[in-house]
């Protein structure tokens, strides 16, 4: 099969075929491989990078490495391919790429127009080139604003520009408005050049790159530069960035809190997905098992630069530290812990709040999405529907109008008010009550107020929507179970 292969490269003028021309050649074979056999042998060899194969693009199979990093290098690199683009109107744009990172549409389009390259009249293996540079981590999609933008591309790779000033300045953060978290680090006796790239593309996969304030810098410009890259962790309320930059030999991550006290344990989500990623870079990517890292973590009062006054993690709980950088003694939070050591000590008044926010995210916001789903069927899936959305939708909806019309108070609903858009009001205001609240607290009285009032509305929707599971045998087990300490910290993330 392979010597077929070889000798098929040298017949095409585009190494390309799709699997059902290579299934097609090992017929005539005498012994032919059946599809498990023949999976394996196109996955062996594109391991030993002998040709380029993924599993879910069957019909771009590359036979030739070296064509492909010619391909690759029109788009990103070499210059020499790029001489009749550059001639013409498109410099601004070559230089987002060559400068910022940003690959655009227009400069993809000239590309593939010009004779110049090998990739001349392939317009029709544009899109498969591009998806294979993505699985790569050479280019990562850039999300679109609307529907007429055109498609762009971040080039991690090609970034040269640096922040113009201190990366805390540039987002308007200071000590009051703004909780720092200390840096988590991960400290190598050699960190391969490109890994920062694979990082940057693993975070953008899961989250949006921030966007400077337009007041400071050009409208749309991103927070990608050479070395840091800052991260929306909260897409919509833009109250939670992630800082990554590099070093030498390390790469580091902090995150902003704009709202919420941070507290231990809060960021071990983000410390395992980050760490993950890292050892699938190193040994699936770069296969070089001599590569190791150690986690440390350093004052985040301190310049990110500096990487003195590295310390490290310790199964026995501390609360205070002297950072010799600030010459002062800091509260020690343990954000990044995974909770393996020592117990937090909740309260009582915190497992109420627990709870209470398992029942409104869960419980109260399937309610919403079932009713909604008898008048619109065609709604988004459940998990990307929150109750401010629902809510939104069954007020413009208006089909069950509460009986003082929407937006009530407390003191607006009596409890003989139960038609059914009373309790989409008493929905709201539950979930309002938690969401603004400044501390992560309910006590006892108020704990129990709010499950009567629960307990009764979704007796009745029991009876209207007539769910397959019970809400309030739902409502039941959520009161009896015991919250664990990462639900804990789950719900307060969340709420």
């Amino acid at each position: 099969m392979e010597m077929c292969l070889q000798e098929k490269k040298k017949e095409l003028q585009i190494p390309i075929m799709s699997l059902r021309e290579i299934q097609h050649i090992s017929t005539k074979m005498p012994k032919p491989l059946n599809e498990d056999e023949l999976r394996l042998f196109l996955e062996f060899h594109h391991e030993i990078r002998a040709l380029v194969y993924f599993k879910d693009l069957p019909d771009f199979i590359i036979l030739d490495t070296q064509w492909l990093s010619d391909a690759f290098k029109c788009i990103v690199t070499a210059e020499k391919f790029r001489k009749d683009v550059s001639r013409h109107r498109m410099k601004g744009k070559l230089k987002d790429l060559n400068v910022r990172g940003i690959l655009h549409s227009d400069v993809l389009e000239g590309i593939f127009k010009d004779e110049n390259n090998i990739l001349y009249q392939q317009d029709q293996h544009k899109d498969d080139i591009l998806n294979i540079m993505e699985k790569f981590d050479i280019i990562i999609p850039a999300p679109r604003e609307s529907l007429d933008e055109k498609d762009y591309y971040y080039v991690p790779c090609m970034v040269k520009s640096k922040p113009e000033k201190d990366i805390y300045e540039m987002f308007n953060v200071t000590n009051d408005n703004c909780k720092k978290s200390t840096w988590l680090c991960f400290k190598f006796m050699f960190l391969p050049p490109h890994l920062i790239n694979h990082l940057i593309a693993s975070l953008s996969r899961k989250f949006k790159i921030a966007e400077l304030d337009a007041t400071e810098q050009k409208k749309g410009q991103i927070a990608l530069f050479r070395g840091t890259v800052v991260f929306e962790l909260h897409k919509s309320t833009k109250l939670r960035k992630l800082i990554l930059m590099t070093c030498p030999n390390f790469i580091q991550i902090q995150i902003l809190e704009l709202k919420k006290e941070i507290k231990r344990g809060m960021y071990k989500d983000i410390a395992a997905f980050v760490t993950e990623e890292i050892i699938k870079i190193i040994s699936r990517r770069f296969k070089m098992s001599n590569v190791k890292f150690d986690k440390k973590w350093k004052c985040g009062l301190k310049q990110p630069e500096s990487v003195t006054g590295l310390n490290d993690f310790s199964e026995k709980q501390i609360i205070k530290y002297h950072c010799e950088k600030c010459q002062a003694t800091h509260k020690f939070t343990d954000e990044w812990s995974d909770l393996q050591n020592e117990s937090l000590c909740i309260t009582k008044e915190e497992f109420n709040f627990t709870k209470m926010g398992m029942i409104v995210l869960n419980i109260l916001a399937d309610v919403l999405y079932d009713l909604l789903k008898q008048y619109r069927p065609n709604l988004p899936p459940r998990s990307d529907c929150d109750i401010t959305y629902l809510y939104r939708e069954h007020r413009n909806l208006n089909k069950h109008i509460p009986s003082n019309l929407w937006g009530g108070t407390w003191q607006t609903i009596p409890n003989t008010d139960i038609a059914i858009g009373d309790d989409i009001e008493r929905i709201r205001l539950t979930r309002n009550e938690l969401q603004h609240s400044k501390t992560f607290n309910l006590d006892d009285n108020r704990f129990n107020d709010l499950c009567n009032i629960i307990g009764h509305l979704l007796k009745r929707f029991d009876q209207n929507i007539k769910p397959v599971s019970r809400y309030t045998d739902r409502l039941n087990e959520t009161l009896a179970k015991t919250c664990s300490e990462e639900e804990v910290i789950s719900v307060e993330n969340e709420i």
